[in-house]
């Protein structure tokens, strides 16, 4: 018997490392003198430049010492995308130094194809730093900073309101009744625990209480559309929360990538596709072109 269960436990773990695995990526901190030049495109812009486009968005850059290619993706979960064989193709071609893509991702153990569906096309840049033995980092800033900045403009109680609704929209599905409940209150139990937002919003009366006050406008939010919390160019005021959040992340996002290639490196990015729309301006007015 002991022989069985040893037999068993080596093939598990032999299955196990036939997997790959996944962890949440380091941040990366900028240089503190580095210093944003030109403006971030604005959501009208944005919406001006890809009207009748289509993603991905691509920008390549270089100077005499250091290259970047930035992959402004469409955000998917189907490994068959097209976009995954792309990043690829593209990887191989460009033979990064170092890679950096939104998201934080986490630690998970699956297959390829099941990494993409759990963290998204970002997955491959750890899936393919893993191959080559490069390091990636998260284009996101610390939490501290994020909630930081984002307190600086709202008041903590609606920035945990618009981290929990952000997460509720992209997972109620057809929840209802004390299931929808049930979620609403674990996600702003977690969101609400974030550095300099605890305490804010303790539970889902006070979330009723500040949604009458503030946001009515957009409706009930148990049932709102699934984009309340989306960027926009005539926002909501949740919408309003959702721009700031993304211009503190494109912030951070340009100042990695700047700092990176002034050190020299071969720099291979992904994002969201309208990140790097935004942010392409000011990283252009960081580096010197050939």
């Amino acid at each position: 018997m002991k022989k069985l269960i040893a037999a068993a436990l080596t093939i598990t773990l032999l299955s196990l490392m036939l997997l790959n695995s996944w962890s949440a990526l380091k941040l990366y901190e900028p240089g503190k003198t580095i210093e944003l030049k030109g403006n971030f495109r604005t959501m009208s812009e944005h919406d001006d430049l890809m009207r009748g486009k289509n993603w991905p968005y691509i920008v390549r850059l270089s100077d005499e010492n250091s290259e970047l290619l930035y992959y402004g993706s469409r955000h998917t979960s189907d490994p068959q995308d097209s976009q995954i064989g792309e990043i690829q193709t593209l990887w191989a071609e460009f033979k990064p130094t170092v890679a950096v893509t939104e998201n934080r991702l986490g630690f998970f153990v699956g297959s390829f194809d099941m990494g993409i569906s759990a963290f998204g096309e970002f997955a491959c840049a750890s899936w393919l730093g893993d191959q080559d033995d490069i390091e990636v980092y998260s284009l996101e800033p610390s939490w501290e900073i994020e909630v930081a900045e984002m307190c600086g403009e709202f008041e903590p109680a609606e920035v945990t309101l618009f981290y929990t609704m952000r997460v509720f929209l992209s997972e109620r599905g057809t929840l209802a009744g004390e299931e929808l409940e049930a979620l609403a209150a674990h996600l702003l139990a977690k969101r609400g625990s974030r550095p300099g937002l605890e305490g804010s919003l303790t539970d889902l009366a006070a979330v009723d209480s500040l949604w009458d006050d503030r946001f009515r406008e957009i409706g009930p939010w148990r049932i709102m559309p699934k984009n309340s919390a989306d960027p926009s160019a005539n926002p909501s005021r949740l919408g309003k929360l959702a721009n700031l959040a993304n211009e503190v992340r494109d912030r951070h996002a340009a100042r990695v990538i700047i700092d990176l290639l002034g050190r020299g490196e071969r720099v291979f990015a992904i994002a969201g596709g309208s990140h790097v729309v935004k942010q392409e301006p000011v990283i252009r007015a960081g580096r010197r072109k050939k």
